[in-house]
């Protein structure tokens, strides 16, 4: 047998090191603490509601900062000027007391939403009026609605906001308070009077008497209809309301899910499919949980059917939710 002997010198090295590490004191771990538990019924640091800061806050306090958040006015600049629009005239309310409860509750930091609803209607409506008191003789052409039909204005030379700007403040700050007090200053440029359909899209009619609907365009400066439609509209018992709404809900296939109403009290929801009572569309109004929607049931077409909603032939609905968008008005009279 063979046998290996290390150099002297690496010997030595290996020596020293042992030694040495014999000495050497041990690590120390240094131990972490653990987080602090949440306080219950604390909102933890780091918590938002809507985007309201309610860190520390218990449910009491929160509530109130979050509602004293929501009650501000909504401020929109153009220009120079300043405009406020109030929760009351577009309707909104939030639910914040759900909201709270849920911060308070948390475990970890985060936001949690508002559901907050308001009547598309009066939004436009106070779009309308910031509009007209902001613009330097300029108007972009626009549809007004009648009571049986909408009637077309044509626009005039000058300066205005953009419409769509200024609507998309108005709804962000509906939902997210912290938006209220501020937001960017919008310019004023030269109008588009166009009476197009690109500029201004369709309108809706509806006829309970002839059990129609119509659907208006603008046509060489003035509203023409260039789409009819035969419908039902609601039992005499569950009559379609009247007046002026906005389509605010698109929904291809959507499910049917009962109302809260004696009639659908013991009915469950129903899938996409040929049974289902919506047919495929579904446009949804901005109140009173009304909209236009086909039905399997197309023998109905042409009376007094439905539990308030406007129905029509499946192909029929299909054809208009192409041709509208959210937004649309609606005329029912």
């Amino acid at each position: 047998m063979r046998h290996f002997r290390l150099p002297l010198i690496l010997t030595v090295a290996m020596l020293a090191l042992a030694a040495l590490a014999a000495t050497a004191p041990a690590q120390e771990t240094v131990p972490v603490a653990p987080a602090p538990a949440p306080t219950p019924g604390i909102a933890p640091a780091g918590s938002t509601v809507a985007g309201v800061d309610v860190s520390g806050q218990d449910a009491a306090t929160a509530l109130a900062t979050v509602n004293a958040a929501f009650a501000q006015p909504i401020v929109i600049r153009i220009g120079e000027r300043v405009f406020k629009i109030t929760n009351a005239q577009v309707a909104a309310t939030a639910d914040v007391q759900t909201a709270v409860t849920e911060a308070v509750n948390r475990t970890a930091a985060g936001n949690t939403p508002v559901i907050v609803d308001y009547n598309e209607t009066k939004l436009q409506a106070a779009v309308d009026r910031v509009l007209r008191l902001s613009s330097t003789k300029g108007s972009a052409a626009r549809w007004e609605m009648g009571r049986t039909t909408p009637i077309l204005k044509l626009g005039r030379p000058g300066n205005a906001p953009v419409r769509a700007v200024v609507v998309e403040q108005v709804r962000r700050a509906i939902s997210l308070p912290i938006y209220r007090p501020q937001q960017d200053a919008i310019p004023l440029t030269p109008v588009n009077t166009a009476a197009t359909l690109e500029q201004l899209g369709y309108v809706i009619v509806v006829s309970k008497p002839s059990r129609v609907l119509n659907l208006y365009a603008p046509k060489q400066g003035k509203a023409k209809i260039v789409q009819q439609f035969k419908i039902a509209v609601g039992a005499p018992s569950f009559p379609t309301p009247t007046g002026r709404f906005t389509i605010v809900n698109m929904q291809k296939n959507p499910w049917w899910y009962p109302p809260a109403s004696d009639w659908a009290k013991d009915a469950e929801p129903v899938p996409p499919g040929p049974s289902n009572p919506l047919g495929t569309r579904w446009m949804g109004f901005d109140r009173q949980d009304i909209g236009i929607h086909g039905t399997p049931d197309s023998g109905s077409l042409g009376g007094f059917a439905s539990h308030g909603c406007i129905r029509m032939y499946i192909p029929s609905a299909e054809k208009l939710f192409s041709l509208v968008d959210v937004g649309t008005p609606v005329i029912v009279y």
